[in-house]
């Protein structure tokens, strides 16, 4: 369920439609009240409330009729004052966006140059993971932040899952976290994975030198109604992450991940790489058992 209330989706619905009749943009409409481009697509997706003052300056701007003013403070006042549910998990301000952009994504495309990407991880693999980020994850959050990765990776199951295009840098099949038999359990779990219809997962061979350009992770999220909600783009590392809504920058970041699915390993020559170093793993832990 997307991180949202009935009010909100209906003030941002008619928000949406106001600045759409003045022929005017997100960015310019942004620059204009002094707020980011992400700012107004939050409100316009209804997944941000607005203040009253933020409500009555753009209402200001985009030249809404004062009868209609009124029924949209309205419908601001009546939506729920309780923190978004994706607030309980203890997670940072940056990323409370991006879970929930993801929530209403119908296609999501990620590259991981090192690590298995996260909508994918089992949450022993995704425990290690937060356990040895320790300098960006306080230990009384790392339990929350688990949950909530395990979490948003229901929006790959349920009768409309999303679609996800993985590409993974093959570094990523040899790093052990979580120990030999946890780690076995991880490309077990991703092998499985790959064979779901919604699902397709690239491994980047270790001999492939031609995306030396690209040293950081990113995700583009797609969503329905494309001329509405354009796509967005995100990266996140060690010091935190942000969202990417410059149409141009996010036209980028689809360009540099198609550039990787071509230089990428087949679904099919992936699935077999995969499964030796499931093979390969699976007899390190029972060797050393």
């Amino acid at each position: 369920m997307a991180e949202t209330s009935a009010q909100l989706r209906r003030l941002g619905t008619e928000l949406r439609r106001l600045r759409e009749a003045t022929g005017r943009t997100q960015t310019d409409v942004g620059e204009a009240l002094g707020r980011t481009k992400t700012t107004i697509l939050n409100w316009e997706r209804g997944k941000t409330k607005l203040s009253k003052s933020d409500l009555v300056c753009l209402l200001v701007e985009l030249r809404a009729p004062v009868e209609l003013r009124k029924g949209l403070e309205k419908l601001r006042q009546e939506a729920p004052r309780r923190a978004p549910q994706w607030a309980t998990y203890g997670l940072p301000d940056w990323m409370r966006p991006l879970v929930s952009f993801e929530q209403d994504a119908v296609a999501i495309q990620t590259f991981e140059p090192v690590l298995i990407p996260g909508l994918l991880q089992t949450e022993e693999y995704a425990h290690a993971i937060h356990t040895a980020g320790r300098h960006k994850v306080a230990p009384e959050f790392i339990e929350k932040w688990v949950a909530a990765r395990m979490q948003r990776q229901q929006r790959l199951r349920g009768p409309a899952p999303a679609t996800l295009h993985a590409v993974i840098a093959e570094a990523a099949l040899h790093l052990e976290m979580g120990g030999r038999a946890a780690f076995a359990r991880q490309l077990e779990c991703l092998l499985d994975a790959a064979s779901s219809d919604n699902i397709t997962l690239q491994i980047l061979a270790a001999g492939e030198t031609g995306y030396g350009g690209v040293a950081s992770n990113f995700h583009v999220l797609h969503f329905a109604e494309v001329d509405a909600y354009p796509p967005l783009g995100c990266f996140d590392g060690p010091l935190g992450g942000y969202i990417v809504s410059d149409e141009g920058d996010v036209a980028t970041m689809v360009k540099m991940f198609d550039d990787l699915s071509q230089l990428a390993l087949s679904e099919a020559d992936s699935a077999e790489l995969l499964a030796a170093n499931l093979k390969k793993h699976r007899r390190k832990a029972t060797t050393h058992a």
